[in-house]
């Protein structure tokens, strides 16, 4: 690592052979296996078999600066199960994601994202690759995923129960700060606490008739919670404040953005003697919630992350529970939660539209089960959606003594594949409109 009083760059022995890698061309093609591949012909799906250095490269001709998310879940080790070696002597993992990213960029839109997946032992090491690749300034969060509620036996000094997954934007700012993500859309009519228990504690003043009282007239001079403190007596008369409201509490709104949303209609309300106030939007207003960075999957956590369909990230527990159900027996050891990445394609949103996107093209270039496809295509089938994906897998074979070649299954696609034909069965008996095929290609 090589520092200066503006960059923190990370170096390695191969960085600069991986750099070259990336801008070598490559002299394949691919090839479209209509036996494989399900309904070809209604379909813009697709998935890739093939090393995804190669079918990056490929990509480009058709999607340069055209993929709106990328999500990916690369390999972490660098043992003898890494598949994904380009001859480098070391630092194997640095050199292999380096190249892969570069290129990853160069298919991403203006207002494209990019999600990876990342355990704690490497988080450091993307963290500089990515500022590198993609620019400190287009960093947007790190978000903490709890993947367990299970704990098996003792694990000395810690026991990791969170991954990470690094978000960049290919451009964050266009005059402003874009808004690229939105959990959810507080409506027209509609009532919003601004108590958040993750933020700092704020003092906010409220002025004369802005916040609507559910009290009897008079002069309160403290609440019945210790959430909430009265700094000044308020006087409420005719169901409004007559005086100031000053109050301390933790809220997800700055003083600035309080009289910002007077300006634009909203009133507050107080329901109780506790103080718990409320964001009101008027007619046509509305508030939008950004998506927190702890991603918690305990359903007994009030703080619990649900999507804005009602859905529960969950476990990767749960992940291997149901996707061995599907498929009908273990083939995966913890592949990726659908729920958590279903979660991350719903939060794109369309700042200039006001909408949240449902039509736009999804890579996961290190494709494993298949985890993406179903988020995809379950993800549509919740909102009639038109998004697309594009998925690379390397054919991985498996031990002949595995479960998975013993039923019949010669590669890591083979089964990805099938995954996503069991899927695509289940969906289309729900939701007949919605995309289920997928073209199948191989790399030549």
């Amino acid at each position: 690592m090589k520092e200066d009083f503006n960059k923190v760059e990370l170096c390695w022995h191969g960085k600069e052979e991986a750099k070259k890698l990336a801008s070598v061309l490559v002299n394949k093609s691919l090839v479209l296996d209509k036996t494989k591949s399900i309904n070809p012909d209604l379909t813009n799906n697709i998935y890739i078999e093939g090393d995804n250095l190669d079918a990056l490269k490929l990509l480009k001709t058709n999607y340069e600066n055209k993929i709106r998310v990328i999500y990916i879940d690369p390999p972490y080790n660098t043992g003898k199960d890494f598949t994904y070696n380009d001859n480098y002597e070391d630092s194997m993992w640095c050199s292999m994601i380096y190249s892969r990213l570069i290129l990853a960029k160069t298919l991403l839109s203006e207002d494209g994202v990019i999600f990876i997946s990342i355990d704690d032992k490497e988080l450091h090491n993307l963290k500089l690759i990515c500022d590198e690749i993609f620019g400190k300034e287009n960093f947007i969060t790190q978000f903490i995923y709890e993947k367990t509620q299970h704990f098996g036996r003792h694990k000395l000094n810690t026991y990791s129960n969170a991954e990470y997954v690094l978000c960049y934007a290919k451009s964050l700012y266009k005059n402003k700060l874009k808004e690229l993500l939105v959990e959810r859309i507080n409506t027209e009519l509609e009532d919003a606490p601004l108590y958040n228990a993750s933020n700092n504690i704020k003092t906010l003043t409220f002025p004369p008739q802005t916040v609507k009282f559910n009290l009897k007239n008079g002069l309160y001079t403290k609440t019945t919670s210790e959430d909430y403190e009265l700094i000044n007596p308020v006087k409420v008369s005719n169901g409004f404040n007559q005086t100031p409201l000053k109050i301390m509490f933790k809220s997800r709104w700055s003083q600035g953005k309080i009289y910002e949303e007077i300006n634009n209609g909203t009133t507050f309300l107080v329901k109780s003697e506790n103080f718990a106030i409320r964001a009101v939007y008027g007619s046509g207003k509305f508030s939008k919630n950004a998506p927190k960075q702890i991603i918690f999957t305990n359903k007994n956590n009030k703080f619990c992350t649900y999507s804005r369909f009602g859905e529960q990230v969950k476990t990767s527990e749960i992940a291997t529970s149901q996707l061995s159900k599907l498929l009908g027996h273990k083939y995966f050891t913890y592949p990726k939660a659908v729920s958590l990445i279903k979660y991350l394609l719903s939060l794109i949103y369309d700042s200039e539209k006001e909408e949240f996107l449902k039509d736009f093209t999804v890579l996961d270039f290190f494709s494993g089960s298949a985890t993406t496809a179903q988020a995809v295509i379950e993800l549509n089938s919740y909102d009639n959606g038109q998004r697309k994906y594009i998925l690379v897998q390397q054919p991985e074979e498996f031990e002949q003594d595995s479960t998975a070649f013993k039923h019949g299954y010669k590669t890591i696609c083979d089964l990805g594949i099938e995954r996503i034909k069991k899927v695509s069965e289940q969906v289309k008996l729900s939701n007949p409109n919605i995309d289920t095929g997928c073209k199948i290609y191989k790399i030549f």
